[in-house]
């Protein structure tokens, strides 16, 4: 279970420990479909693997404004 820092509906990233080991798991996990993942600063697919203190953020990709 990867232990990562992950910034969703906040302003800031928050250690979270999660079963998923993939970011498609993630998504399903966390209920982020709809959401651009990015992980340490790049955009990946969901079959990007997730690791120990990766910074995984998750962007709402219909986001409109500034």
């Amino acid at each position: 279970m990867p232990n990562i820092n992950l910034l969703h509906d906040s302003s800031s990233f928050s250690e979270t420990e999660v079963n998923a080991t993939t970011v498609g798991q993630l998504r399903t996990e966390k209920g982020l479909a709809g959401y651009t993942i990015n992980v340490d600063r790049t955009v990946v697919t969901d079959e990007h693997t997730l690791e120990d203190g990766m910074f995984v953020a998750a962007v709402k990709s219909n986001k409109t404004g500034g």
